[in-house]
């Protein structure tokens, strides 16, 4: 019996010739994607939906400063923002996410967000989101601008039900590396020859461990670290539609 070689196996054994990597382009969510912090609106959507408290609301407010500043243990605010849900059922949580990204999220979508996604699947690059954001939050979004990979933070289920914990690492700073290397690896990619879109400070280990990073509308330090190294500085308008009912 004669085998037969795939002409990827054979072109990655010819001499001369590199196997074929695939190429992979990573966007973040929160003012790269969409005109906003997700988290801010969704704690005010949440108020007025009856689902949050106003001091909730306040708190997400003064989380969101400091976030911004690049001052705030993230890991300790996420733990304490997860308690009101402990024992929500997760098709719930789902459903309300689905309802607010119709009613609020939609309408602040950059458009030079599905313009650049569509670019890069043209080019034949595999698209994810990649955000601090719970799942259920990211997915909707994923499913509007047609990126069927989102890696966002998960929250850990059991029998259907929220235990108040994320799993581990916390997709953030190095936890955002963590996870965008296991996702190039599982899909037979580098994350060294891929490209990262995002406009935060806290993205810096991502953005140094991609060969191409891409800064949209960054906050004032990031701004200035792509100014010195040279990175490209894009700016996305947010649409006539983005205030929020």
């Amino acid at each position: 019996m004669v085998s037969c070689k795939s002409e990827l196996e054979a072109a990655a054994g010819k001499p001369g010739r590199e196997p074929f990597i695939k190429k992979i382009c990573f966007f973040d969510m929160d003012k790269t994607l969409i005109a906003g912090n997700s988290g801010v609106s969704f704690m005010r959507y949440s108020f007025r939906r009856g689902k949050t408290t106003r001091w909730n609301l306040i708190k997400s407010l003064f989380d969101y400063a400091r976030y911004r500043y690049d001052l705030i243990n993230m890991e300790k605010a996420y733990k304490a923002s997860l308690r009101p849900l402990i024992g929500v059922r997760e098709e719930e949580l789902t459903q309300f996410c689905e309802e607010w990204f119709d009613a609020v999220v939609k309408r602040i979508v950059y458009p030079e967000a599905g313009v650049t996604v569509e670019q890069h699947r043209k080019a034949g690059e595999t698209v994810a989101i990649i955000s601090n954001a719970v799942n259920y939050v990211v997915d909707p979004l994923g499913k509007y601008l047609g990126v069927s990979h989102v890696l966002a933070t998960r929250l850990e289920v059991n029998e259907g039900l929220f235990t108040g914990n994320y799993v581990e690492p916390l997709c953030f700073r190095k936890g955002k590396v963590f996870w965008a290397e296991k996702f190039a690896k599982d899909l037979g990619g580098k994350l060294k020859e891929s490209t990262f879109y995002t406009d935060s400070i806290t993205d810096l280990p991502l953005l140094e461990a991609v060969k191409n990073p891409r800064v949209v509308n960054p906050d004032l330090k990031l701004r200035a670290v792509a100014r010195k190294r040279g990175w490209p500085i894009l700016t996305f308008a947010p649409p006539h539609a983005s205030k929020e009912r």
